[in-house]
């Protein structure tokens, strides 16, 4: 099973980062960068897995 995490990162100065990451049976095998928000944190982890992976994921989370 292939998920992507997306998680809500609030800093200090009150902005906010959207990070990704690709999890395969239990492991985190790609992590990307920060993003302003959660939609395109997804696009980008939906075009990592496609391209890393060559496969779509099977379940989204937000955090």
């Amino acid at each position: 099973m292939i998920e992507i995490m997306i998680e809500q990162w609030s800093q200090r100065d009150g902005s906010v980062d959207w990070m990704w990451s690709i999890w395969s049976d239990g492991q985190r095998r790609h992590m990307g960068g920060s993003h302003e928000s959660a939609e395109s944190a997804e696009m980008e982890a939906r075009a990592a897995c496609h391209k890393l992976l060559g496969a779509k994921p099977d379940d989204v989370t937000v955090l």
